[in-house]
């Protein structure tokens, strides 16, 4: 047990995957007031040791089971790849503990709709999903700009996620379709995906093109999607274009009265009347100089805030036993719209949400 390491009156919580993402999740949990981690799972329990090396006292296991049965924790993160979230997560709700899952929540939708299902089962503990654009302040401020109708009827948009990552063939479970449920769209475009639903709401249809430019997972994709409203818009997804060392995610969207356009660091909104208090032209926000901030930025560069913001959004919803931002609903929808694409990609056709 852990009560001789840890304060019995701070929430204790298990990390379960230390690649990259489980180590940053560790830091930042690390400097988490409200949050203590009591374990650290991997099967390879070197990395367990190599993350205790930054000042995290935790015990260490290789499976998550025999972990969750000696330490019962308030919570667990999983940080491992998406092949693994649906038996990681099913584990955790076996053992009556809630779950933050990185992004997707599964490498193929029968995985995600069983996790649903499974879920079902345990209503009382929360399951939250890594999308960190849902804690982006300016895609937020967007999303609130389109609702407030300011930018009059909405009639098309263009979408973009680009990244300097892929030149060559690649090895290891990201390249594997049938590991990762694809390329570049499943493992980097989902953000892009998240922050559409955020700012359109629910897809009707796609159409979808991707190829694999050094490897057999798409490493680049564009699509034509369609939303209510016989609002339309297109999206490209890259991994493999110069100039992008950090992931961007780029939405210009264009509406009878006015232009925005977001991303990670700034937006722009130009208006042709005044509204409320904004008045005709252009207007400029940048992420630096809105809230909400993070207590502690692991990655200042690219979305730092957002990461802390979502691990601390999760720690509070298991405290206050709410909802957290981001649930099993909104993460099938993206689930759902993912499979879609991929289906559009195979078939070269026209995939409709509504009809099936």
């Amino acid at each position: 047990m852990v009560t001789d390491l840890h304060e019995n009156t701070i929430p204790g919580f298990v990390i379960v995957g230390l690649g990259k993402m489980g180590i940053m999740h560790s830091a930042m949990l690390n400097a988490n007031p409200a949050a203590q981690i009591i374990a650290l799972v991997d099967q390879d329990l070197s990395l367990c040791r190599h993350v205790s090396s930054i000042g995290i006292k935790a015990l260490h296991y290789d499976d998550l089971a025999s972990c969750l049965d000696e330490t019962n924790p308030m919570g667990v993160i999983i940080a491992t790849p998406q092949f693994t979230h649906r038996k990681l997560i099913e584990t955790c709700l076996d053992h009556q503990v809630a779950v933050f899952c990185e992004k997707p929540l599964a490498h193929d939708l029968v995985d995600a709709q069983a996790v649903v299902k499974r879920s079902q089962q345990s209503p009382d503990f929360q399951v939250a999903v890594g999308f960190q654009l849902a804690h982006h302040s300016l895609f937020l401020k967007a999303s609130e700009f389109i609702q407030s109708g300011i930018l009059g009827t909405i009639k098309s948009f263009q979408a973009s996620c680009r990244l300097s990552q892929v030149f060559k063939q690649q090895d290891g479970w990201t390249f594997s379709g049938c590991k990762s449920g694809g390329g570049v769209l499943i493992n980097s475009g989902c953000h892009l995906l998240y922050a559409m639903h955020m700012l359109f709401g629910s897809c009707k249809g796609v159409y979808a093109r991707g190829s694999g430019v050094h490897n057999v997972v798409e490493d680049t994709m564009s699509a034509l999607v369609d939303y209510k409203n016989d609002l339309w818009g297109t999206i490209k997804v890259d991994w493999s274009v110069p100039g992008h060392e950090l992931q961007t995610h780029d939405i210009e969207i264009i509406g009878t009265a006015g232009t925005l356009t977001v991303g990670n660091q700034w937006m722009r909104l130009w208006l042709s009347r005044r509204s409320g208090q904004l008045d005709p032209g252009w207007h400029q926000w940048e992420r630096a100089q809105e809230e909400p901030r993070a207590a502690f930025s692991l990655s200042p560069h690219y979305c730092g805030d957002e990461f802390y913001l979502e691990i601390d959004d999760f720690v509070q919803s298991v405290i206050d036993n709410r909802n957290p931002r981001v649930g099993l609903d909104k993460a099938l929808e993206i689930q759902i719209l993912l499979d879609a694409l991929y289906r559009s990609m195979k078939t070269g056709r026209y995939v409709d949400l509504i009809s099936g």
